[in-house]
């Protein structure tokens, strides 16, 4: 089975755009997976910011589901994913994944591939400096996970 993360579209609008004259809605990140046909696995989610439940049916598509709360029992949190984790003996991964302050679309990346004993990265933080690209890179290979700094020079 295959993978996809992305965006969502709510229609709940974060602060810094209330006050627009053009309505800007909030999207936000979902780990997907896609079936042999390369259609997505269909999930719950919570939107980031109102906390909304999306049925999530198709790349880059949801369904808002409007006072349908019991359905939050079917949304995968960060608890789960770190219960998972810590006890397949990663506490020290949930530590890095809890200080990095990471959304849980990353979370749900890393679960999927421990559990699925798959080579990935994820980048955790980005900064730029002078003419570089500094990132710390989260590389999981084999069931160990190591974090590297890597720098990028921006212009050539």
């Amino acid at each position: 089975m295959s993978y996809i993360k992305h965006l969502v579209e709510c229609q709940c609008t974060l602060r810094l755009f209330k006050n627009r004259s053009k309505q800007i809605y909030h999207k936000f990140a979902v780990f997907s997976l896609l079936e042999e046909d390369d259609s997505i696995k269909e999930k719950y989610v919570n939107c980031n910011n109102c906390d909304i439940v999306h049925r999530v049916y198709e790349v880059n598509k949801s369904e808002i589901k409007w006072g349908n709360e019991g359905l939050k029992s079917l949304v995968t949190t960060k608890d789960d994913i770190k219960f998972n984790l810590e006890s397949n003996g990663f506490k020290n991964l949930v530590n890095i994944l809890e200080l990095n302050k990471l959304d849980i679309s990353d979370w749900e990346y890393v679960d999927y591939l421990l559990e699925n004993n798959i080579e990935g990265h994820l980048v955790m933080e980005k900064s730029e400096m002078d003419n570089n690209i500094s990132f710390k890179v989260l590389h999981i290979k084999n069931n160990k996970y190591k974090i590297k700094t890597e720098l990028v020079q921006r212009y050539l």
